[in-house]
């Protein structure tokens, strides 16, 4: 399973590929970015709720 940071980072990549891609193919790496920056957002989300809670039982 791919981190949040290699996530970000390719979601990046694709979106600097799009910017020079034909318009068919700059869509679908824009939707793929948009993708992958939803995912990793996601899984700093839940390690971050993760954090929340081991703090808790720890205090």
């Amino acid at each position: 399973m791919p981190s949040a940071v290699n996530l970000y980072q390719s979601s990046l990549s694709h979106l600097r590929e799009s910017v020079s891609a034909p318009p068919v193919e700059a869509a679908k790496l824009r939707i793929q970015s948009a993708q992958e920056s939803a995912i990793a957002a996601k899984l700093l989300q839940v390690a971050d709720e993760n954090d929340r809670r081991l703090i808790d039982m720890v205090a």
